[in-house]
């Protein structure tokens, strides 16, 4: 059976992804741009699941995404039903069958639409309990479309020039959007967040190509792409801050989202590429490359958080002793950290039942 390369570094990328993410949600004001490690995930995605789509394009193409579909039903169904279920069954959650078949992303679009005024309310990720499974969904939706439209292009500069022209139409609805729907919740539609899932793809496209560009891009990958991407990045961040900090930078993109793009490719790119010692033994450090592996557990729970230290604070002096941030955060690792020993670990061990 074929195995592809796995770069370790990407794993502790994930982590920090993860961490961003929670950082905003612990302090919306202070960490607003932490809503952007959602937007680094789906590079990573983009980027992983097209170098699946890339390895085996030589098999049998039903062949190819009956095992696809059912390793990405493995991966993701068993935890997140899980923890969708339990949550329901506790805290509750409005609009719940929107979540069961993953469209949530799109209600909270056509709500925003219909009633623009809901804009205007603060949004409070912490207390609308699973909103941000809204990336899961788009994830989701990802996974079931994009390998189906991949396996229709031919390789080479075709496959490259469709992908290129998919990015530029996410960029133009974009554009619409902001113009004739300025307070619809637009960037959580494919057709937008999109962007960063399909520079991802394109990355993978061009990192497989043979061509003398191909490996100059590579070159330059190994060399200084994930410096400058961080340094792009964190540019884009300090000059272009939001006039009130929120997360509506992810509900309405701003204007620097395809800078941000493109900072956000040079870091996934780079960092596979490098061979530097330092960046390496940073991202490869191993508690880091743990919580890189269980960030996907750590994502689905981590809002949850909030309510439980609520309960067990009231139960507990000492757990009321403890700096709530590093409370929520380490009832995250742990409860993660459980799922994957127990639930997620054990489930993936039947993808060999389904080799590419």
């Amino acid at each position: 059976m074929q195995t592809l390369a796995h770069r370790k570094q990407i794993d502790g990328l994930r982590f920090f992804a993860f961490l961003a993410v929670f950082l905003v949600h612990s302090d919306v004001t202070r960490f607003w741009w932490g809503i952007h490690g959602v937007s680094l995930f789906f590079v990573i995605s983009g980027f992983l699941i097209t170098r699946i789509l890339i390895a085996f394009e030589n098999r049998p193409r039903m062949e190819v995404l009956k095992s696809f579909y059912a390793r990405r039903v493995l991966r993701i169904f068993p935890a997140y039903y899980l923890v969708l279920g339990l949550a329901a069954a506790t805290v509750g959650i409005a609009y719940l069958p929107a979540y069961v078949f993953y469209v949530m992303n799109w209600g909270i679009f056509f709500y925003t639409w219909i009633q623009p005024e809901l804009a205007d309310i603060a949004w409070d990720p912490v207390r609308m309990y699973g909103i941000h499974f809204w990336s899961l969904c788009v994830e989701e939706q990802f996974y079931l479309v994009f390998p189906l439209l991949f396996s229709l292009l031919r390789p080479g500069r075709a496959r490259l020039s469709w992908l290129l022209a998919l990015w530029g139409a996410c960029i133009g609805f974009r554009f619409l959007c902001a113009a004739f729907l300025p307070k619809a919740a637009y960037g959580l539609i494919p057709l937008v967040c999109g962007e960063y899932l399909v520079a991802g793809a394109v990355g993978a496209v061009v990192f497989a190509d043979t061509s003398r560009t191909a490996n100059r891009i590579r070159a330059a990958a190994r060399q200084w792409m994930f410096p400058v991407g961080l340094a792009l990045v964190v540019a884009l961040f300090a000059l272009f801050p939001p006039e009130t900090p929120s997360i509506d930078h992810v509900m309405h993109p701003p204007h620097t989202q395809t800078l941000l793009v493109l900072g956000f490719l040079a870091m996934v790119l780079g960092l596979w590429q490098t061979d530097n010692r330092w960046v390496l033994g940073f991202f490869n450090y191993a508690p880091f490359r743990f919580l890189g592996k269980i960030s996907y557990g750590m994502y689905l729970i981590h809002l949850f958080m909030w309510p439980l230290l609520d309960w067990l604070s009231v139960r507990s002096s000492l757990i009321r002793e403890l700096p709530p941030f590093a409370a929520r955060l380490g009832l995250t690792v742990l409860l993660a950290a459980a799922m994957w020993r127990l639930v997620e670990a054990p489930i993936l061990k039947l993808k060999q039942r389904f080799p590419y």
